[in-house]
Protein backbone atom coordinates (compact mmCIF):
# COMPACT_ATOMS: atom_id res chain seq x y z
CA UNK A 1 0.00 0.00 0.00
CA UNK A 2 2.81 2.50 0.66
CA UNK A 3 4.68 1.31 -2.00
CA UNK A 4 1.79 2.18 -4.65
CA UNK A 5 1.29 5.29 -2.59
CA UNK A 6 5.33 6.36 -3.02
CA UNK A 7 5.10 4.93 -7.22
CA UNK A 8 2.33 7.43 -7.25
CA UNK A 9 4.63 10.48 -5.88
CA UNK A 10 7.14 9.32 -8.40
CA UNK A 11 4.92 9.88 -11.27
CA UNK A 12 3.47 13.14 -9.88
CA UNK A 13 7.10 14.33 -9.33
CA UNK A 14 8.36 13.12 -12.38
CA UNK A 15 5.29 14.97 -14.36
CA UNK A 16 5.54 17.98 -12.14
CA UNK A 17 9.19 18.53 -12.93
CA UNK A 18 8.89 18.01 -16.53
CA UNK A 19 6.52 20.97 -16.15
CA UNK A 20 8.85 23.14 -14.59
CA UNK A 21 11.21 23.66 -17.34
CA UNK A 22 7.92 25.69 -19.20
CA UNK A 23 7.36 27.40 -15.54
CA UNK A 24 10.98 28.80 -16.00
CA UNK A 25 11.03 29.53 -19.62
CA UNK A 26 7.68 31.99 -18.20
CA UNK A 27 9.19 33.43 -15.36
CA UNK A 28 12.23 34.08 -13.93
CA UNK A 29 12.69 30.60 -11.53
CA UNK A 30 13.04 32.98 -8.41
CA UNK A 31 10.26 34.79 -8.80
CA UNK A 32 8.02 31.20 -8.89
CA UNK A 33 8.83 28.94 -6.11
CA UNK A 34 7.30 31.29 -3.73
CA UNK A 35 4.09 30.94 -5.19
CA UNK A 36 4.11 27.19 -5.96
CA UNK A 37 5.03 26.43 -2.41
CA UNK A 38 1.93 28.59 -1.36
CA UNK A 39 -0.16 26.77 -4.23
CA UNK A 40 0.86 23.76 -2.61
CA UNK A 41 -0.18 24.19 1.00
CA UNK A 42 -3.41 25.96 -0.36
CA UNK A 43 -3.99 22.28 -2.65
CA UNK A 44 -3.77 20.46 0.74
CA UNK A 45 -5.49 22.34 2.88
CA UNK A 46 -8.66 20.08 2.49
CA UNK A 47 -6.93 17.24 4.18
CA UNK A 48 -6.53 19.55 7.17
CA UNK A 49 -9.85 19.32 7.24
CA UNK A 50 -10.20 16.19 8.52
CA UNK A 51 -6.83 16.08 10.48
CA UNK A 52 -7.43 18.29 13.19
CA UNK A 53 -4.81 17.23 16.07
CA UNK A 54 -2.14 19.64 15.18
CA UNK A 55 0.72 19.69 17.79
CA UNK A 56 2.62 22.98 16.11
CA UNK A 57 3.53 25.31 18.86
CA UNK A 58 5.03 22.06 20.83
CA UNK A 59 8.51 23.59 21.28
CA UNK A 60 10.47 20.52 19.48
CA UNK A 61 7.46 19.81 16.51
CA UNK A 62 8.12 23.95 15.79
CA UNK A 63 11.87 23.30 15.80
CA UNK A 64 11.73 20.30 13.10
CA UNK A 65 9.16 22.45 11.36
CA UNK A 66 11.32 24.89 10.60
CA UNK A 67 14.24 23.07 9.86
CA UNK A 68 11.79 21.51 7.10
CA UNK A 69 10.72 24.94 5.83
CA UNK A 70 14.51 26.16 5.27
CA UNK A 71 15.62 22.52 3.76
CA UNK A 72 13.03 22.46 1.69
CA UNK A 73 12.92 25.84 -0.11
CA UNK A 74 16.62 25.74 -0.32
CA UNK A 75 16.65 22.47 -2.39
CA UNK A 76 13.49 24.15 -4.51
CA UNK A 77 15.96 26.70 -5.38
CA UNK A 78 18.75 25.08 -6.40
CA UNK A 79 16.26 22.60 -8.61
CA UNK A 80 14.75 25.13 -10.23
CA UNK A 81 18.31 27.07 -10.64
CA UNK A 82 19.35 23.82 -12.37
CA UNK A 83 16.29 23.28 -14.82
CA UNK A 84 16.85 27.05 -15.98
CA UNK A 85 20.45 26.47 -16.55
CA UNK A 86 19.94 22.85 -17.95
CA UNK A 87 17.19 20.22 -18.55
CA UNK A 88 14.55 18.82 -16.20
CA UNK A 89 16.08 15.19 -16.84
CA UNK A 90 19.34 16.81 -15.02
CA UNK A 91 17.24 18.39 -12.62
CA UNK A 92 15.90 14.93 -11.83
CA UNK A 93 19.46 13.57 -10.26
CA UNK A 94 19.21 15.11 -6.90
CA UNK A 95 16.18 12.93 -6.04
CA UNK A 96 17.90 9.57 -7.71
CA UNK A 97 21.09 10.70 -4.92
CA UNK A 98 18.74 10.60 -2.35
CA UNK A 99 18.76 6.89 -1.31
CA UNK A 100 22.23 7.29 -0.29
CA UNK A 101 21.70 10.45 1.83
CA UNK A 102 19.20 8.55 3.60
CA UNK A 103 21.09 5.36 4.12
CA UNK A 104 23.97 7.32 5.64
CA UNK A 105 21.43 9.30 8.19
CA UNK A 106 18.27 7.09 8.83
CA UNK A 107 20.36 5.26 11.22
CA UNK A 108 21.78 8.35 13.22
CA UNK A 109 18.90 9.98 13.32
CA UNK A 110 16.12 7.78 13.11
CA UNK A 111 17.35 4.59 14.68
CA UNK A 112 16.87 2.09 11.46
CA UNK A 113 19.17 -0.85 10.65
CA UNK A 114 20.33 -1.29 7.25
CA UNK A 115 21.10 -4.43 6.05
CA UNK A 116 24.15 -5.83 3.08
CA UNK A 117 21.27 -6.72 0.73
CA UNK A 118 19.66 -3.09 1.09
CA UNK A 119 22.84 -1.04 0.31
CA UNK A 120 23.26 -3.39 -3.10
CA UNK A 121 19.50 -3.28 -4.52
CA UNK A 122 19.80 0.84 -3.32
CA UNK A 123 23.00 1.17 -5.63
CA UNK A 124 21.49 -0.60 -8.48
CA UNK A 125 18.05 1.71 -8.47
CA UNK A 126 20.56 4.73 -8.47
CA UNK A 127 22.32 3.00 -11.44
CA UNK A 128 19.64 2.02 -13.39
CA UNK A 129 18.06 5.43 -12.99
CA UNK A 130 21.16 7.40 -13.43
CA UNK A 131 22.00 5.67 -16.94
CA UNK A 132 19.72 6.87 -18.67
CA UNK A 133 20.72 10.50 -18.05
CA UNK A 134 24.48 10.02 -19.20
CA UNK A 135 23.88 11.74 -22.34
CA UNK A 136 22.49 14.58 -20.26
CA UNK A 137 25.21 14.74 -17.91
CA UNK A 138 27.38 17.31 -20.19
CA UNK A 139 25.15 20.03 -18.81
CA UNK A 140 27.20 19.03 -15.05
CA UNK A 141 30.11 20.05 -16.82
CA UNK A 142 29.48 23.61 -15.19
CA UNK A 143 31.05 23.18 -11.88
CA UNK A 144 28.47 25.50 -10.58
CA UNK A 145 25.16 23.14 -11.99
CA UNK A 146 27.38 19.83 -10.62
CA UNK A 147 27.98 21.37 -6.64
CA UNK A 148 23.97 23.04 -6.93
CA UNK A 149 23.38 18.89 -8.16
CA UNK A 150 24.82 17.35 -5.12
CA UNK A 151 24.05 20.12 -2.68
CA UNK A 152 20.59 19.59 -3.76
CA UNK A 153 20.36 16.10 -3.56
CA UNK A 154 21.82 16.37 0.25
CA UNK A 155 19.32 18.50 1.07
CA UNK A 156 16.60 16.73 -0.45
CA UNK A 157 17.88 13.46 1.37
CA UNK A 158 17.63 15.57 4.93
CA UNK A 159 14.07 16.47 3.88
CA UNK A 160 13.32 13.08 3.98
CA UNK A 161 14.56 12.36 7.08
CA UNK A 162 13.06 15.63 8.59
CA UNK A 163 9.52 14.38 7.23
CA UNK A 164 9.96 11.13 8.99
CA UNK A 165 11.29 12.26 12.25
CA UNK A 166 7.96 14.48 12.20
CA UNK A 167 5.90 11.33 11.72
CA UNK A 168 7.43 9.47 14.63
CA UNK A 169 6.61 13.17 16.68
CA UNK A 170 2.95 12.34 15.81
CA UNK A 171 2.52 15.23 13.18
CA UNK A 172 -0.47 14.73 10.55
CA UNK A 173 0.32 14.45 7.09
CA UNK A 174 -1.70 18.08 6.43
CA UNK A 175 0.78 19.77 9.17
CA UNK A 176 3.59 18.68 8.09
CA UNK A 177 2.72 19.54 4.59
CA UNK A 178 0.85 22.94 4.99
CA UNK A 179 3.63 24.43 7.65
CA UNK A 180 6.76 23.88 5.86
CA UNK A 181 5.05 25.01 2.46
CA UNK A 182 3.50 28.03 3.89
CA UNK A 183 6.77 29.14 5.97
CA UNK A 184 9.11 28.14 2.77
CA UNK A 185 6.37 30.09 0.32
CA UNK A 186 6.38 33.40 2.99
CA UNK A 187 10.02 33.90 2.74
CA UNK A 188 10.62 32.87 -0.21
CA UNK A 189 8.37 35.80 -1.46
CA UNK A 190 9.52 38.22 0.77
CA UNK A 191 13.03 37.40 -0.84
CA UNK A 192 11.68 37.19 -4.39
CA UNK A 193 8.32 39.18 -4.80
CA UNK A 194 6.80 37.51 -7.75
CA UNK A 195 6.40 40.95 -9.52
CA UNK A 196 5.21 41.00 -13.24
CA UNK A 197 3.51 37.80 -13.28
CA UNK A 198 0.35 37.61 -15.25
CA UNK A 199 -2.58 35.07 -15.51
CA UNK A 200 -1.29 32.99 -17.96
CA UNK A 201 1.93 32.20 -15.39
CA UNK A 202 -0.43 31.83 -12.98
CA UNK A 203 -2.43 28.81 -14.84
CA UNK A 204 1.23 26.98 -15.39
CA UNK A 205 2.07 27.65 -11.83
CA UNK A 206 -0.97 26.15 -10.67
CA UNK A 207 -0.72 22.93 -13.32
CA UNK A 208 2.51 22.43 -11.92
CA UNK A 209 1.40 22.79 -8.95
CA UNK A 210 -1.27 20.53 -8.82
CA UNK A 211 0.53 17.39 -9.48
CA UNK A 212 3.37 18.73 -6.77
CA UNK A 213 0.65 18.61 -4.45
CA UNK A 214 -0.47 15.19 -4.98
CA UNK A 215 3.20 13.82 -5.10
CA UNK A 216 4.04 15.65 -1.45
CA UNK A 217 0.63 14.30 -0.19
CA UNK A 218 1.29 10.75 -1.58
CA UNK A 219 5.15 11.32 -0.55
CA UNK A 220 4.47 11.95 2.83
CA UNK A 221 1.86 9.51 3.31
CA UNK A 222 4.37 6.66 2.45
CA UNK A 223 7.13 8.10 4.19
CA UNK A 224 5.39 8.43 7.44
CA UNK A 225 4.32 5.36 7.24
CA UNK A 226 6.27 3.03 5.70
CA UNK A 227 9.62 2.23 5.52
CA UNK A 228 12.19 4.95 5.06
CA UNK A 229 14.63 3.46 3.01
CA UNK A 230 12.38 1.50 0.39
CA UNK A 231 10.05 4.65 -0.04
CA UNK A 232 12.79 6.92 -0.96
CA UNK A 233 14.31 4.47 -3.14
CA UNK A 234 11.22 4.26 -5.20
CA UNK A 235 11.65 7.96 -5.64
CA UNK A 236 15.10 7.15 -7.97
CA UNK A 237 12.30 6.56 -10.37
CA UNK A 238 11.27 10.18 -10.73
CA UNK A 239 14.26 10.39 -13.30
CA UNK A 240 12.80 7.70 -15.43
CA UNK A 241 9.11 9.54 -15.39
CA UNK A 242 10.88 12.68 -16.58
CA UNK A 243 12.45 10.78 -19.68
CA UNK A 244 9.32 9.08 -20.18
CA UNK A 245 7.03 12.70 -20.26
CA UNK A 246 10.11 13.95 -22.65
CA UNK A 247 10.15 10.71 -25.04
CA UNK A 248 5.97 11.47 -25.74
CA UNK A 249 6.10 15.51 -26.00
CA UNK A 250 8.89 14.95 -28.69
CA UNK A 251 7.69 11.96 -29.75
CA UNK A 252 10.23 9.67 -30.37
CA UNK A 253 11.02 6.06 -29.19
CA UNK A 254 12.49 5.67 -26.03
CA UNK A 255 16.03 4.59 -26.08
CA UNK A 256 16.95 0.32 -25.00
CA UNK A 257 19.00 1.98 -22.12
CA UNK A 258 16.01 3.54 -21.17
CA UNK A 259 13.66 0.33 -21.31
CA UNK A 260 16.34 -1.44 -20.02
CA UNK A 261 16.89 1.10 -16.79
CA UNK A 262 12.95 0.54 -16.33
CA UNK A 263 13.05 -2.94 -16.62
CA UNK A 264 16.71 -2.66 -13.82
CA UNK A 265 14.49 -0.55 -11.37
CA UNK A 266 11.59 -2.15 -11.32
CA UNK A 267 13.75 -5.48 -10.20
CA UNK A 268 15.24 -3.23 -7.65
CA UNK A 269 12.62 -1.86 -6.25
CA UNK A 270 10.52 -5.42 -6.11
CA UNK A 271 13.94 -7.07 -4.38
CA UNK A 272 14.65 -3.84 -2.05
CA UNK A 273 11.26 -4.69 -0.76
CA UNK A 274 11.31 -8.01 -0.31
CA UNK A 275 14.60 -7.91 1.95
CA UNK A 276 13.45 -5.07 4.16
Amino acid sequence: MFELAAVLAAFSFGFGTFLTKGVTSQISFLKSIGPLFLLNALFATPIALYERNWILFDHEILYLHLIGAIISGGAAVLIFGIIARSTASVAAIPQTLTPAVVLVLAPIFLSTSVTPAQIIFVIVLIFGSIYPLRKSIPGLRSGTTLAMTLTSGIASGAVTINIALLGQAGVTLSETLIVRQLVAGLVLMALFPPKGVNKKDLIALIRRASFMSIGWVTYIYAIQNGNVLVIQSIMVTVSLWVIAFEVISQRKRPEKSTLAAVALAVVGVIALILVS
